[in-house]
């Protein structure tokens, strides 16, 4: 309940609290006190099953008040004052507008309720009339004030309490002892393990979903495999307690409130029952530098993520759009040639207007596309290479091996990136017939292709920087590069990256 509402459900029940004890205590008649309490409790209602817009409610609310005000004449003293809330709430939900239109409302039920109800003007009770509309008006200017300041402040206070921890995260980052780097954190947790524990291969692992993904293959020179493990993972996750099977044991990394990862060992000797309690403890700090870690890169690839489908919406709806409609121009200089000479030159600028525009529509596919949480590295470089292929003259051709295990999505998403790169600069410089793109995914392990039978590269320009953009993304997937030009009998390049 926000605090608006909250002050909404407050003024009707002060001033019902207020009436029923006037009543009471003076003696009043109670005919009154049960219409509005009636109208109250119907609006109270409605309100919460959140079916009608408070604003509405209202309205109808401080309408019908009016009609009970005339149907509990002449002992209406006791109906009387909660004319002025509708007023109030409507200035808290909607503001001065609401607040004007529930007077009006009010105004408009008693005008045309009165005389077939009480038959005539009744001065006394206009008096009392006008007293609490005037008193909803005051009351109704309050609530406006009241909506502006919480509204405002509850604006105001979410982004300082998101400035105060972007300042604490940014103080702190300078100081913490082992960073926030997830990878550098799971291979602490498995020396933790090493300690108590002879490891022969072990894997951290993180959960997406219902599946799990390998954060870090440690203590083995041959990948450890999920396959089969997958029981003793789901088990551990679910129980929060160590899981064990055959010679391998599961640990769950997990803090009061979170299940944050898991480590699955094989262990060259089972440790007992005392020695997996004692490694759950001394896992706690481990847990909760993993946690913190995986926290802060799930949020800086979010704000990448979105900062790229904002860059895509910005060229699709700007830039591409400008450049597309300049093709008009181009055809209606096409109509208007005299000579040979400017047909020509307007074929070669309706070309050059057409291959812009198809490159802008590329980029944009270029910036949304990323791994989906159901499709795997090869899938989506798969996607890219026959989207490539549907849009150019290349004969693409896609050899795809993936296993269901995935890697971590910052690696997925860098080497991606590289091989998005390696097939975009054969589209655009190579003058190939064909693109073989070979992939291979089972991990640790990742091996990616890009080869094409074209002119092969030429000399660097200084203004290029493709390839060593693709270099740092392959030193921070952990993946190594290399360039192979001509790539066979002199013709063709080979972009290959290897992930162990």
């Amino acid at each position: 309940m926000t605090e608006l509402r909250r002050v909404a459900v407050a003024a009707r029940v002060f001033t019902l609290a207020v009436i029923v004890s006037t009543a009471l205590v003076g003696n009043v008649a109670l005919n009154g006190v049960y219409l509005v309490l009636a109208v109250a409790v119907i609006a109270e209602w409605v309100s919460l099953t959140r079916t009608v817009p408070e604003r509405a409610i209202v309205v109808v609310e401080g309408a019908l008040t009016a009609v009970a005000v005339a149907v509990a004449y002449p002992q209406n003293e006791a109906a009387l004052p909660y004319l002025a809330t509708p007023v109030l709430i409507g200035g808290i939900a909607g503001g001065f507008t609401w607040t004007v239109l529930v007077l009006i409302a009010e105004g408009a039920a008693l005008a045309g309720s009165w005389v077939p109800i009480v038959g005539g003007y009744e001065p006394g009770t206009a008096s009392s009339v006008v007293t609490w509309l005037a008193t909803g008006l005051g009351l109704g200017l309050l609530g406006t004030f009241t909506r502006d300041s919480v509204t405002k402040s509850e604006a105001d206070s979410s982004y300082r309490s998101a400035l105060d921890l972007i300042k604490q995260l940014h103080a702190l980052s300078g100081s913490l002892t082992s960073g926030l780097d997830p990878v550098d954190l799971a291979d602490m947790a498995v020396d933790v393990v090493a300690t108590k524990v002879m490891v022969r291969q072990a894997v951290v692992v993180v959960r997406h979903g219902s599946t799990f993904t390998p954060l870090r293959f440690a203590h083995g020179a041959l990948a450890y495999p999920l396959d089969g493990a997958e029981h003793l993972l789901h088990t551990a996750w679910s129980t929060r307690r160590p899981a064990i099977g055959g010679s391998r044991v599961v640990l769950p990394m997990v803090t009061d409130s979170e299940r944050v990862a898991a480590i699955l060992v094989d262990c060259a000797t089972m440790p007992d029952a005392k020695t997996l309690d004692s490694l759950m403890a001394e896992l706690e700090p481990a847990t909760l530098r993993l946690n913190a870690a995986l926290l802060f890169t799930e949020v800086r690839e979010s704000a990448t993520s979105e900062e790229r489908h904002r860059l895509a919406r910005e060229v699709h709806d700007g830039v591409a759009q400008d450049v597309a409609s300049l093709g008009y121009l181009v055809d209606n200089l096409a109509a208007s040639a005299t000579t040979e000479d400017q047909e020509r030159d307007v074929a070669v600028l309706r070309r050059e207007v057409t291959r812009v525009v198809a490159e802008l529509r590329n980029s944009v596919f270029d910036l949304r596309n990323e791994p989906a949480a159901g499709q795997g590295l090869g899938q989506s470089i798969a996607t890219f290479a026959r989207h490539i292929g549907s849009h150019s003259p290349l004969t693409v051709h896609v050899t795809l091996d993936e296993s269901a295990t995935r890697l971590r999505p910052r690696v997925e998403a860098e080497l991606l990136r590289i091989a998005q790169e390696a097939i975009n600069n054969a589209r655009r410089h190579s003058g190939a017939a064909n693109l073989w793109v070979n992939c291979r995914v089972h991990p640790p392990r990742a091996e990616i292709d890009v080869i094409d039978d074209g002119e092969g590269l030429g000399p660097g320009r200084d203004d290029s920087h493709g390839l060593r953009i693709m270099q740092e993304r392959a030193d921070r997937a952990g993946a190594a590069l290399s360039v192979v030009s001509p790539a066979h009998e002199g013709r063709g390049t080979r972009i290959s990256l290897r992930l162990d």
